[in-house]
């Protein structure tokens, strides 16, 4: 009985290690992207924040930030046990949430013009662009894997902070950076505290 007991104890730590992994690399997906939006803010005042830039931009950072997103989610597939053509179904899943996400907040929105001037407009549709496709991608994960509901944070700020920016008359775009850096950076520090919760079990 004493060593059922002891291989159930190590059974239990070696799960809250596998659940540590997945929440670290979960963790790491979004230092990734808090780094891709970081440089859209250093390198934008080099090339006058006109929205020809910040298409052409956004664009290979979504390319940049799907092709991520699939190593990271390789790795977690590797550690969580998902069987693999599970798992390559699912990073195309997420990978077309980002396509859906980048084609509203780049293409249809700013055509639409909803703010009060090209700024605003251009900041609604970053806004949208990011909440959009992380809703997408918690919804893919929550049917395959269970709610991550660490991601929370990153596509309801956003898009709670839609209808301010397209009121803004100025610097709408620099405040949805702020914006979006704000969810990125709490949903990094659930992630971690969960990730530290796994281990202490």
């Amino acid at each position: 009985m004493e060593e059922v007991r002891e291989l159930k104890d190590v059974l239990e730590k070696v799960e809250g290690r596998l659940i540590a992994a997945g929440k670290m690399y979960a963790a790491m997906n979004f230092t990734g992207f808090l780094a891709v939006m970081t440089l859209f803010y250093v390198v934008l005042r080099f090339f006058n924040g006109g929205s020809a830039f910040s298409v052409s931009y956004w664009t290979v950072a979504t390319i940049v930030m799907i092709t991520f997103t699939s190593k990271v989610w390789k790795r977690i597939v590797t550690v969580s046990g998902i069987k693999r053509g599970s798992g390559k179904k699912v990073g195309l899943k997420i990978a077309g949430a980002w396509v859906i996400g980048a084609a509203l907040g780049w293409v249809l929105i700013p055509s639409l013009n909803p703010g009060i001037n090209e700024e605003a407009s251009l900041a609604v549709g970053f806004l949208s662009f990011i909440s959009v496709s992380l809703l997408g991608q918690w919804e893919v994960l929550k049917k395959c894997c269970g709610a991550e509901n660490e991601m929370v944070p990153a596509f309801l700020t956003p898009a709670l902070a839609i209808p301010l920016a397209w009121r803004m008359g100025s610097g709408a775009m620099l405040w949805s950076g702020y914006v979006v850096s704000l969810g990125f950076a709490t949903t990094i520090l659930l992630y971690l505290h969960s990730a530290f919760k796994a281990v202490e079990r």
